[in-house]
């Protein structure tokens, strides 16, 4: 019924809205027609929809957010430092567009030095949605330990990353909204059991995913992100923060094997090296 009212709209509107400029975000809809899939606009003018998205016309797309760093072969497009974006603002969601936790599940593990997204506990084959309204720009199997990956790039600029999925539901370069079922879960690459791996970037950097989102309430924190050296790094007060007072014959080995991390992730939390002497009673954190 809903395709049958959408084509009879496309029917009935005039062919001169199809040759109207867009914005690409007051897209409402998209829908199959016997010439192909057409986009809906909320200003009722739609269009066909080429072999490419819409918003890759250098005239629509005036902000090169889905044009610069487009490749759908590599992971990282860009070469951007942290420094080179603090104080960017970003508007997370506008114009009716909505925020959707890609999964609801426990969380295993949060943003680390050496883990820059959240581990979110699935079972294989449960269904993983999209965060934002956005363009697929990656979908494949990666080998350096993602597994079946999809990147999701969205209309504020953000790009998310779902990881060690088992099956994709979505191509390169196709539109998806805000919930939309992306992928199915799984555990492949280097994984030690189903789980998401769920990243936010910004221009290839890595941002604490829980600086954005209310994990517990699975909404954003708010409709903005001001983008500060503070979301590069592991939010240190969380709750499962965990702070050890260094007793005799204690090592980085035995720490890292007694707490389930890594040495590697022990010197970045404390700012030290392998090397370093760890003195009887210095305070250090584990996890």
């Amino acid at each position: 019924m809903k395709l049958f009212k959408l084509w009879m709209l496309l029917l009935i509107l005039s062919p001169l809205a199809a040759q109207a400029q867009q914005n690409p975000t007051t897209i409402v809809d998209t829908v199959d027609t016997p010439d192909g899939p057409a986009i809906l606009y909320k200003n009722f003018t739609w269009e066909y929809i080429p072999d490419e998205p819409l918003m890759f016309n250098p005239e629509i797309d005036s902000s090169g957010i889905f044009s610069s760093g487009w490749v759908n072969d590599q992971i990282f497009t860009y070469h951007t430092k942290p420094d080179s974006i603090r104080d960017t603002l970003i508007v997370l969601t506008e114009s009716g567009r909505a925020f959707t936790f890609p999964i609801d599940g426990k969380l295993l593990r949060g943003f680390m030095y050496t883990h820059k997204g959240l581990d979110i506990k699935l079972n294989k084959g449960d269904t993983v949605r999209a965060a934002f309204d956005g363009v697929v720009r990656y979908s494949k199997y990666n080998r350096g330990g993602f597994g079946y990956l999809l990147i999701v790039r969205h209309y504020n600029g953000l790009e998310t990353y779902y990881a060690h999925l088992s099956k994709m539901l979505v191509k390169v370069n196709q539109i998806v909204k805000s919930g939309e079922p992306i992928a199915l879960g799984g555990s492949t690459g280097r994984s030690r059991g189903p789980h998401l791996h769920f990243e936010i970037r910004y221009k290839n950097v890595p941002m604490d995913p829980l600086r954005i989102v209310d994990f517990d309430k699975k909404k954003l924190i708010d409709s903005t992100l001001q983008i500060t050296q503070r979301v590069f790094y592991p939010n240190d007060h969380v709750e499962n923060a965990v702070v050890v007072k260094i007793k005799s014959g204690d090592t980085l080995g035995k720490l890292a094997k007694k707490y389930h991390t890594s040495i590697k992730e022990i010197c970045a939390m404390n700012k030290i090296k392998p090397t370093t002497v760890l003195r009887i009673g210095r305070s250090i954190r584990v996890r």
